[in-house]
């Protein structure tokens, strides 16, 4: 019988600071070409979508399979939206070694380390004041990424709903009793107050525009995972570096998509976090903006890093 493990039981191998290796790997991986990593996006119905996303690398001795979705009558009901399992294999025997039912764990973790690691590489060394844009899980772990790698003294947070900001704040404020944490509504004043802006939403248009980013800005857009959404105005790339986790999907989704559609930028202006990792990064007085639609080769580079404790765990 196939081994299952259920949330609980992967928990405790997931943390921010640990996976950021695991982020460097795999952003390395796909931009050295080891990495097989297909996706799939599926649309049930109107409401809901389900990303299959698998991966394998040489010399790895697992891979993996993960199907994630998301569903907004969920979210309506005030239920958890996101849910999922991850399908783990012998890479030499392709035999199913297990079922991971992370109820989409993985996937948040390992995407808010890829937000410290881009982070760590493009916002300014010195950014004191920041926005999340956004209420939910990913909002929260891209918060406490972002103040893992920066001096944040500042945080505003901005979202749809006025209760799940107010919780968030509230969380965050205990969490970084050293950091001014406030809810606001005034999206374009925040955003020109805030030296690192990141997107964390489903949102299906732009929420952040071109006329309120300034120079010297970092934006990280989290959220653009498949071709229906778009979090940040595509006209920001115009004048700004851009930097994506796989040339092939920010050509189908978010504001890199919709800028090389409009004829705004080239896929030369596109350039991949993992070609830089290691080496000269751009200058700060330039605006950056990363677009990471997220990648399978991270959910097995991550499972990987703790897979021999949890297998050990049984």
């Amino acid at each position: 019988m196939i081994p299952f493990f259920g949330p609980e039981a992967i928990r405790p191998y997931l943390d921010i600071e640990s996976l950021i290796p695991t982020a460097d790997a795999a952003f390395r991986a796909i931009s050295g070409g080891t990495a097989q990593a297909p996706v799939y996006v599926l649309h049930p119905n109107d409401l809901a979508d389900i990303h299959v996303k698998s991966a394998t690398l040489p010399d790895c001795p697992i891979f993996t399979v993960k199907m994630a979705g998301w569903s907004q009558v969920l979210a309506d009901r005030g239920e958890a939206a996101s849910s999922g399992l991850i399908a783990v294999f012998d890479s030499d025997t392709c035999k199913p070694l297990a079922i991971l039912q992370d109820d989409h764990l993985i996937s948040d973790y390992r995407t808010a380390a890829a937000g410290a690691l881009v982070a760590k590489l493009f916002a300014p060394e010195d950014a004191a004041s920041a926005l999340i844009v956004g209420s939910g899980t990913q909002a929260r772990l891209q918060a406490e990424a972002l103040m893992m790698v920066r001096p944040i003294k500042f945080l505003n947070i901005w979202g749809r709903s006025d209760v799940a900001v107010e919780g968030l704040v509230r969380d965050l404020r205990q969490a970084f009793p050293n950091v001014e944490i406030l809810k606001t509504g005034d999206l374009p004043s925040a955003v020109e107050q805030s030296d690192v802006v990141v997107t964390a939403t489903g949102a299906k248009e732009p929420l952040i525009q071109a006329e309120w980013v300034t120079r010297g800005q970092h934006i990280t857009s989290v959220g653009s995972d498949d071709t229906t959404k778009c979090e940040i105005d595509p006209a920001i790339l115009t004048n700004a570096d851009v930097y994506v986790d796989a040339i092939e999907s920010a050509v189908k989704y978010g504001a890199p998509s919709r800028a090389l559609a409009k004829g705004l930028i080239s896929k030369a202006d596109l350039g991949e976090i993992g070609c830089l990792i290691g080496g000269e990064t751009n200058s700060q007085a330039n605006t950056t903006v990363a677009c990471l639609s997220g990648l399978g080769v991270q959910d097995l580079t991550a499972v990987n890093g703790f897979w021999h404790k949890l297998a050990l765990s049984r």
